[in-house]
Formats: C-alpha cells, sequence, structure tokens
C-alpha cells in the first residue's frame, strides 16, 4: 500500500505542473493539491501528530479560511489529511472496532445517504452533503488516537482558540471595521471593500461584537466556548488561567447569548453534579459571582442577557414564528426532509426571509428528514451519558468537558443551528463528540503511532513543562 502511495507522490509534480497553467479554478486546485502531496505523505507517514495539531490549530484560529490561492475550505481539507493519516498509520492486519459514539454517527451518516439519495434534485445537494460528511467524518480519524495523544491535539486547539481571541480583540480595540483582516488575505479572508461590523442594537445604542477570524459572532462563541473548556480540561496552574481568561474574554464579547447561556449552565450543573470538595466549589462559586458581577455591570452584556426572549426581543419573536410555521413547512416531507442544498442554509437574506427554525434537531429534521433527527438525537442522548459519567469521575478535566456538553446540547443547540448548516461549525461539533470523557475513545490494547521519541511531541512545546501537566 504505501509503496503504491509513494509511486503516485513521485508522479504529482509532473501533473501539478501541467495543470497549474491552466486558469480554470479547478485544475488550479488539483495542481495546488498535487503540489503538496509528496510532503504531506512524508508527513502522515514520519510525523502524523502534525496534522492532527495542524486541523485543530486551524479549526480553532482561522475556521473559515481557505488554502491559498484557491477556494477549498482548510479545515476540510486539513480533515480529509487527518482521515488519509490515519488510513496509513492503521497496523497491517489490525483493526479495532467502532466505540458505541461511531456507532450512532456512522448510523447518521447512512441514515443521511439515504435522504441525501431521494431528495436530490441539484449539484448543491451534493456539494453541501460532501462538506457536511467530510466534516463529521474527523469523528472516525480523532478516536483512533491514543488519550494522551488526543489530549495533544486539544491543547493545539486552545493555541488557536488563544490566538484567534487576541487577534479578535486587537480589533474590536483599534480596528472595528475589520481592516486587519487583510492581513490574513492570502486565507480568503477580507472585508473586499465593506466592512466587518457586526453588533447589536440596544436602547438607542448599537454595540458592535466581537468577531475577528469567525465572521459571524454566534459560530465565534462557540469556537470559543469549546477553546475554555479545553482550556479548563488540559492546562493547570498559570497557563490554565492566562488561557481561560482570554478565551472567556472573547467569548463574552461576542455577546452570544447561546455560548454565554451554555457556559452559565456548565457551570450550574458541575457545580451540582461534580465530584468535589466543599470547599473548593465554594471558591469557584465566589469566583464565579465576581465575574459575574463584572460582566452584568457592562450594559451592553446586561441588556443582551436579561433581554433575552422577553416581549421587545425580535429573535425570541422570530423563533416563536419559526416554531409555529415548522409543520407546514414540513407538509409531506418529514421521512426524508426537504434536501440539503435548500438556498436558505446558503444564503442569509433568504434564511431570515423563510425564517426556518432555529433548533439544531428540528432543523437537522428539516433538512434530513425525521429518520436523520432520530439518529442525531442518539448523538447527543448518549454523549449527554458520556457526559454524566465524566462529571460523576473525581478528575474535574472530565467534569468540565462533561458539564459543557451538556449546557451545549441543553442551550446552543435549542438557540441556534450552525451546527447543522455550516461545515467548520459541524467540524467543531465533531471534535467535541471526540473530546467527550468516555474509556473507550481508545484501543484496548492500543497500539503507539510509529515516531521515535525525540519527535513525538512537536517542537514548539516540547520543552514548556507547563503545557504537558
Amino acid at each position: 500500500m504505501r509503496i503504491v502511495v509513494w509511486i503516485f507522490a513521485a508522479m504529482t509534480p509532473l501533473v501539478a505542473a501541467f495543470l497549474a497553467s491552466d486558469a480554470a479554478p479547478g485544475p488550479r486546485i488539483i495542481a495546488l493539491l498535487a503540489m503538496g502531496f509528496p510532503l504531506g505523505i512524508w508527513v502522515a507517514l514520519r510525523r502524523p501528530l502534525w496534522i492532527y495539531c495542524a486541523y485543530a490549530f486551524s479549526l480553532a484560529s482561522v475556521p473559515f479560511g481557505v488554502l491559498p490561492s484557491s477556494p477549498l475550505p482548510l479545515v476540510l481539507l486539513l480533515g480529509v489529511s487527518i482521515g488519509a493519516t490515519a488510513v496509513l498509520q492503521l497496523p497491517s492486519g489490525h483493526s479495532r472496532p467502532f466505540t458505541s459514539m461511531e456507532w450512532w454517527v456512522l448510523g447518521l451518516v447512512v441514515t443521511s445517504v439515504l435522504s441525501l439519495a431521494v431528495t436530490f434534485s441539484t449539484s448543491y445537494d451534493l456539494t453541501e452533503f460532501s462538506k457536511w460528511l467530510i466534516a463529521t467524518s474527523t469523528l472516525f480519524a480523532l478516536l483512533r488516537l491514543q488519550p494522551d495523544r488526543l489530549d495533544l491535539v486539544g491543547r493545539w486547539y486552545v493555541f488557536g482558540a488563544v490566538g484567534a481571541s487576541l487577534f479578535a480583540l486587537a480589533m474590536l480595540l483599534f480596528d472595528r471595521a475589520g481592516n486587519m483582516l487583510s492581513l490574513l488575505s492570502f486565507l480568503g479572508y477580507g472585508t473586499a471593500g465593506g466592512t466587518n461590523l457586526r453588533y447589536v442594537v440596544g436602547e438607542g445604542e448599537m454595540t458592535v461584537r466581537l468577531t475577528g477570524t469567525y465572521v459571524d459572532p454566534n459560530a465565534g462563541g462557540l469556537f470559543l466556548f469549546v477553546g475554555v473548556l479545553l482550556a479548563l480540561a488540559l492546562f493547570r496552574g498559570l497557563w490554565q488561567v492566562v488561557f481561560t481568561g482570554i478565551v472567556l474574554l472573547a467569548m463574552t464579547l461576542t455577546l452570544s447569548r447561546s455560548a454565554l447561556l451554555s457556559i452559565g449552565v456548565a457551570f450550574l450543573i458541575f457545580l451540582a453534579v461534580q465530584n468535589m470538595r466543599f470547599g473548593g466549589k465554594l471558591r469557584m462559586v465566589g469566583f464565579a459571582a465576581i465575574v459575574g458581577a463584572v460582566l452584568l455591570a457592562i450594559p451592553a452584556i446586561q441588556e443582551r442577557i436579561l433581554g433575552s426572549f422577553g416581549s421587545n426581543d425580535v429573535g425570541s419573536s422570530a423563533r416563536a414564528d419559526a416554531l409555529r410555521d415548522y409543520p407546514k413547512h414540513m407538509d409531506g416531507n418529514w421521512l426524508f426532509g426537504l434536501g440539503w442544498g435548500r438556498i436558505e442554509f446558503r444564503d442569509g437574506s433568504v434564511g431570515m426571509a423563510v425564517n426556518h427554525v432555529a433548533n439544531a434537531p428540528l432543523l437537522s429534521v428539516y433538512r434530513g428528514g425525521i429518520i436523520v433527527g432520530l439518529f442525531f438525537c442518539a448523538v447527543l442522548i448518549y454523549g449527554l451519558v458520556l457526559s454524566y459519567r465524566g462529571l460523576r469521575r473525581s478528575e474535574a478535566r472530565h467534569g468540565f468537558i462533561g458539564a459543557g456538553f451538556i449546557g451545549f446540547t441543553l442551550v446552543a443547540l435549542q438557540l441556534d443551528f450552525p451546527v447543522i448548516t455550516i461545515p467548520s461549525v459541524a467540524a467543531l461539533f465533531a471534535f467535541f463528540l471526540a473530546n467527550l470523557p468516555t474509556s473507550d475513545n481508545y484501543l484496548t490494547h492500543p497500539v503507539a503511532i510509529p515516531v521515535t521519541e525525540r519527535d513525538e511531541l512537536p517542537r514548539s512545546i516540547r520543552r514548556t513543562r507547563e503545557v504537558l501537566t
């Protein structure tokens, strides 16, 4: 198998040179991939963790970036890369059974394929399904890692979230128009003569929301929410305080209600269920009370949270209208849904006009039908079971992730829908699932990835003792 791969790797420079001269975007994309193919094969065989860490870092820092000089999403390209790496690293003659989570996700994929086959009408259906499939399938590659290596990948997600948070905070303080995004133009970012401003309208004033490389503040809140949980779970001491503080501040300034309420619910669940000494819980309550008081003293945050779901909240009225119209939208399409390439998923203005339901489980039914929706709910329910088990463990790190997923499921997935419609956020959801606290996330008798002791960790963090504790 590896000999065949190396033969293809040797031939790709010739193919790339031929295709690079074509002006059409398709051949140029193939040329770029072909140019990087030999190096990618070498990294996948000799330094596989580099690809996983690059995937996590890009997912957290530039989730909507593209491969330079092409429209190909960077996260999806790296998602395919970690899948190929997992296959290349599979020891000859060895296999292992799927975990329970993988079986539920596989059921979701199979039923989604059936839904696509029935509702297929345009090329957009296939395109959007392919993006979702790549994003969701990253779960299988991540769960091939041993726990310590998955933790390392999670730390690189935190590094990416911290970098993106600092960049977004700088934009919010010094460049609200978003001109700093032109620094990342090689990744497809930029305002293109427009603006990157996102804001909420309060009592006679507009409050600018943090966006940065996340573009949409609600989606950014979800990426940063996971960053907060992983920073708490995977770091200790000063690094834990610094990284958590930076990402939490950025998440708060997105003014994303789903993220803010999710973190609040997660905190309450952690206190109620986690096996922890009373003194430790008391200190956490005191610290949270101080932080909460400071945040609520800021008028924009106070109005954003306390004004939610009131009679004057436009979003709440739109949600109520969407729920009321939901049966009418689904009439005659309950079994296989309305389709994967719907224009309301791709065009924000059309989505607002259609006013489809802003609820992840219901929107999965809207797109794929009741069978897909049931499997999606099954994945969530099993995730809740794993999360509760993690909360009952003595290690606080499992409790942070477990409580976070419960808060994410009970709040964020009920108030927002990017997990269903945006491939990068679907990849975030798969990454979250892979990090849930469970003992069957790895091989019963794990086979080590064949790297030398010297090269086991990326050089940039090998000497940082605090990061690895």
